[in-house]
C-alpha cells in the first residue's frame, strides 16, 4: 500500500505539473502528505457514522499510525543531532495544533547544530513560510549567504507580495528572481538525511519513515501561481519582462524537482514562439517526462512493487535531484529511462 502511494504521488505529480494549472499542483500536492490522508480518511468514517468491521478496523490502524509519527517526533526532539531534531521539526509541523512553535524552535536547533548545511537552513524556511506571524527575513538572508545561486528566497518574496496584493514590489523582485541560475529546494538531501535519522525508531523502517518525510516535506511546496502572474501574457509583452521570465523559466527547468523543473517548460513554452529553437528543446525535455509517466502507467506492478520503493529509497540517498533519482530507477527495473525515437507523444505541445 505504501509503495503503491509513492509511485502514484511520482506518476501523478508529473501528470499535474504538464497537464494542470499551479493551483492544481499545490492542492494536490498538499492534500497527498500522508498524515493528512490518515486524519481524512478517519475525519471521512466517522461522517458516514459507519459501524462495519472494517471501518473500525482501518480506523483503529489510521490512529495507530498518526500515534507512531507522534511518539517518533518526541523521541527524535530528544536527540542533539541536527538530522533528528529537523526530523522532528518536520513532524511536528505534519501533526500540527499546538506544535507549531514547537517546530520552529527544533527547526532553529537543527540549524544551529549544523549552519552551514544549505538544506536545513531552507527546511528551516519553509517552516517559517507556512507558519503565521513568522518572520523570514533572516532565514532568507541566510539561505542566500549559504547558496547565493538559489532563488527561492526570491520565489518567497514573490509569494509575499502576491498575499498582500501588493504590485509596487513585483517588478524589483522578479528581476531579482531572473538573476538566479536556478531554483533548488534540497529534495533529495533532506529526504534522504531526516529519513535515516528517523529509520529505526517506533516500528519505522528506512521505507516507511521516508515515505512520511515525503509527505510532510510536500505539504511545504511553495505556490507557483505568483510566477504565472509576474510573468503574465500582458507583463511579457514588455521585451524586458520577456527576457527576465524566459531566465525565471530557465532557472526553474535546472531545479532539482520534477514539479519545478515542469512548472518551468510550462512556463517556458508560453514565452517562447512556435518553431523556435528553445521552444523545440523544452519540448524534447518534456518528452522525457511524458514517456516516463507512459511506462509507469503501463507497468503499474513493478513500479508499485515494495522493492522499487526501497531502491527508490537508496537512489534518493545516492543522487542530488529527484530526476536523477527516478533515472536510476528507471534503470534498476529494466525500463529504459528515455524515450526510443519510435515513442510518440500524444500531446506534445501541451
Amino acid at each position: 500500500m505504501q509503495a503503491s502511494r509513492k509511485m502514484l504521488r511520482v506518476a501523478a505529480v508529473l501528470t499535474l505539473a504538464l497537464a494542470s494549472g499551479c493551483t492544481t499542483i499545490a492542492g494536490w500536492r498538499h492534500s497527498m502528505h500522508t498524515a493528512s490522508i490518515h486524519r481524512q480518511q478517519n475525519e471521512e468514517a466517522a461522517d458516514r457514522n459507519s459501524d462495519t468491521q472494517a471501518d473500525r478496523q482501518a480506523k483503529q490502524k489510521l490512529t495507530q499510525q498518526e500515534a507512531n509519527l507522534a511518539h517518533l517526533q518526541t523521541e527524535l526532539a530528544k536527540r542533539s543531532d541536527a538530522d533528528s531534531l529537523a526530523a522532528s521539526a518536520l513532524f511536528a509541523r505534519l501533526l500540527g495544533g499546538s506544535t507549531l512553535a514547537t517546530s520552529l524552535d527544533l527547526a532553529a536547533r537543527a540549524v544551529a547544530a549544523a549552519p552551514q548545511r544549505a538544506d536545513l537552513a531552507f527546511l528551516q524556511l519553509q517552516l517559517c513560510e507556512s507558519t503565521p506571524d513568522c518572520a523570514p527575513g533572516q532565514l532568507e538572508l541566510h539561505l542566500s549567504q549559504l547558496d547565493p545561486d538559489n532563488g527561492m528566497p526570491w520565489l518567497y518574496a514573490l509569494m509575499r507580495a502576491d498575499r498582500a496584493n501588493v504590485n509596487g514590489p513585483w517588478r524589483a523582485i522578479r528581476e531579482g528572481l531572473s538573476r538566479a541560475p536556478r531554483i533548488t529546494t534540497y529534495w533529495n538531501s533532506i529526504v534522504s538525511h531526516l529519513s535515516v535519522a528517523a529509520a529505526g525508531h517506533q516500528g519505522f523502517d528506512t521505507v516507511t519513515a521516508m515515505l512520511d518525510v515525503i509527505g510532510a516535506e510536500s505539504s511545504l511546496v511553495p505556490a507557483l501561481q505568483p510566477l504565472s502572474r509576474a510573468c503574465s501574457v500582458e507583463d511579457v509583452k514588455v521585451p524586458e519582462v520577456l527576457a527576465q521570465c524566459r531566465q525565471i523559466a530557465a532557472a526553474l527547468m535546472k531545479a532539482d524537482t520534477v514539479l519545478l523543473e515542469a512548472y518551468g517548460s510550462t512556463l517556458a513554452i508560453r514565452l517562447w514562439p512556435v518553431g523556435s529553437a528553445q521552444r523545440q528543446q523544452v519540448l524534447s525535455q518534456r518528452r522525457v517526462v511524458r514517456y516516463r509517466i507512459d511506462e509507469m502507467s503501463r507497468y503499474p506492478a513493478k513500479f508499485n512493487s515494495p522493492g522499487a520503493t526501497r531502491a527508490l529509497a537508496r537512489y534518493v540517498q545516492r543522487y542530488p535531484s529527484e530526476q536523477l533519482a527516478l533515472r536510476a530507477l528507471f534503470a534498476e527495473l529494466g525500463v529504459p529511462p528515455d524515450p526510443p525515437a519510435k515513442w510518440v507523444d500524444a500531446a506534445p505541445g501541451g
